[in-house]
């Protein structure tokens, strides 16, 4: 019984140690992948997006319906750019807060100054049109189906957010769920000052 107790506890150290290697690689991964996002002050390569393909969202954003745009054609102070992912279960956790959001943006007659967009990393035309359709956000959400727009951005985890400027600078970045869109709200007010 002593051998066997002797082997089972080698076997747990074995395991603890692999799980411990595997933390440690999987926390030098993720620092690696966040390594290379946009942070507050970076200058945004341009780009261009693909179409919301609807009247309404393009109206929302000022561009043509079906043509390509950058964030350079928005006629807005700042740019609000939310990197989702159509199956991304944090995202539409977040998309409440945005929802609010945009209503405070219009409450406090903002709407213009700030332009928010959301870019569906991985998303078809089809999938961002059941979005709309279906899936309650009450801002645009353009497609991205190849990466592209993703790639530029870093290849961030969903939601990633920015705020960009004018200038294409960024003056705002955040990885994960905004909790406080108050506070986000507040910067956005602040910015525009």
């Amino acid at each position: 019984m002593t051998n066997r107790y002797m082997r089972a506890a080698s076997c747990l150290r074995a395991i603890f140690a692999c799980l411990a290697c595997a933390a440690c690689f999987a926390s030098l991964a993720w620092t690696a992948s966040a390594a290379g996002l946009p942070a507050e002050g970076d200058r945004l390569p341009d780009f261009s997006m693909d179409s919301p393909g609807d009247p309404a969202s393009a109206a929302d954003l000022g561009i043509a319906v079906d043509a390509p745009f950058g964030l350079a054609q928005l006629q807005s102070e700042l740019v609000l750019l939310e990197v989702i992912g159509v199956y991304c279960p944090q995202c539409h956790r977040q998309l409440p807060g945005f929802n609010s959001l945009v209503a405070k943006l219009k409450r406090a007659g903002l709407k213009g100054r700030v332009a928010m967009l959301g870019l569906a990393a991985g998303g078809t035309p089809q999938e961002t049109a059941y979005l709309r359709a279906k899936g309650g956000y009450a801002y645009p959400v353009v497609p991205d189906p190849d990466y592209r727009v993703h790639k530029i951005l870093g290849e961030p985890l969903t939601p990633f957010t920015l705020l960009v400027d004018k200038t294409g600078t960024v003056r705002f970045a955040h990885l994960g769920v905004i909790e406080d869109v108050d506070a986000l709200f507040a910067r956005i007010r602040d910015l525009l000052r």
